[in-house]
């Protein structure tokens, strides 16, 4: 009888990892949905964690009580190899070459972050940063269109240029190489945009394609119950009419975005056919496992998940975390140490920096 009992409790376990390798396998790969078309579907790669980490929950109930079931969580991870080196990479560490370009990208949220009463305000702290990491090129997102900040921080650089959608939105570059031009890409947005800004790096011309994708737009309120809802924790009922508006919300921004993300990709094929060089940086509003990063890793690289361990968290607010900044380049690029500055609070998002040199790996 005892026996009967656990072989019929091992098979309800095994059923229910099984069920749980599944759902992680739909939500790994839900970056492969069209957002525009399947916008639920294709969001849905944001609750992957919470599956991937059950599945590591049974692999431990496995070794503590039926070493043999160790398989099922085990093929599970093989399974969703891909989405998880997406979410959370492991590379060994690696020195950088001396020659390197480091690259720098933040949305500095127009400087309005609330410091503390007895600190630098946001623009001070994010300009004292500049100065002592000493980016080769740093990208600013979502940046105030005031001259005089646009002064202040140009004054820190030998070039610098911006696009502004005249709606309030900047993109604003700096770098110490020769900004020899600029496009804005286009597509249908108020409070978001996307440019091209052509570098002259050691006589080569390199296209710094810089991204602000459409955001969410929650309240602090909404944020912390989208966060809820994605690891389980939410204690309304996800039918009810709240969370259903909310759901909506999500799902109308993801679609919104696809548009935007296929003119980004349209521009960058058309460059990346006449043999352009390529960096890609920005704020997407999406984590690793969603259509607008898969559409750009199909072309590029990622340099964070091709260098850094860890789930390198850049927006941690109201109960929410994700990498939903993201840095790039084409394969004539090398990526080396790409990093998120956690300890840089002067923004709704941490900056990322990265160091790539031209050329592949000696």
């Amino acid at each position: 009888m005892k026996f009967k009992v656990k072989s019929f409790l091992i098979k309800i376990i095994g059923g229910a990892n099984i069920a749980t390798i599944l759902i992680a396998l739909i939500l790994g790969y839900s970056d492969r949905f069209d957002a525009a078309a399947h916008a639920l579907l294709s969001g849905s790669g944001m609750a992957f964690p919470v599956f991937a980490l059950l599945n590591a929950a049974f692999l431990l109930f496995w070794v503590l009580f039926w070493w043999r079931g160790i398989i099922i969580p085990v093929i599970g991870f093989v399974l969703c190899y891909f989405p998880m080196r997406a979410y959370c990479p492991f590379n060994m560490p690696q020195d950088v070459p001396e020659d390197a370009v480091k690259l720098l990208s933040m949305n500095v949220m127009n400087f309005n972050y609330p410091v503390p009463e007895d600190s630098l305000n946001a623009f001070q702290t994010v300009s004292r940063y500049v100065q002592r990491a000493k980016p080769d090129i740093a990208c600013f997102v979502e940046f105030p269109p005031i001259p005089k900040t646009m002064k202040d921080m140009s004054e820190m650089c030998k070039y610098s240029d911006n696009v502004n959608n005249n709606k309030g939105n900047v993109l604003y570059v700096m770098s110490r190489y020769p900004i020899i031009g600029k496009e804005r890409i286009m597509f249908e947005s108020v409070g978001n945009l996307s440019a091209a800004f052509h570098l002259l790096i050691e006589k080569d011309t390199v296209t710094l394609i810089v991204n602000h994708f459409q955001s969410i737009c929650l309240s602090k309120e909404e944020r912390q119950e989208v966060g809820k809802i994605i690891d389980g924790t939410s204690s309304r009922n996800i039918r009810n009419t709240e969370n259903k508006l909310l759901v909506a919300k999500v799902v109308e921004a993801i679609r919104y975005r696809a548009p935007q993300v296929d003119a980004v990709t349209h521009f960058l094929d058309s460059i990346r056919a006449i043999g352009r060089s390529v960096l890609l940086c920005g704020d997407f509003n999406e984590s690793p496992i969603s259509y607008s990063h898969h559409q750009m890793e199909k072309r590029l690289t990622d340099c964070y998940s091709s260098t850094a361990t860890g789930p390198g968290y850049t927006f941690e607010q109201n109960g929410m975390h994700f990498r939903i900044d993201h840095i790039f380049c084409s394969d004539d690029w090398t990526p080396y140490r790409c990093e998120v500055v956690d300890k840089m609070r002067a923004s709704d998002h941490y900056p990322m920096q990265c160091w790539l040199k031209k050329g592949s790996k000696p």
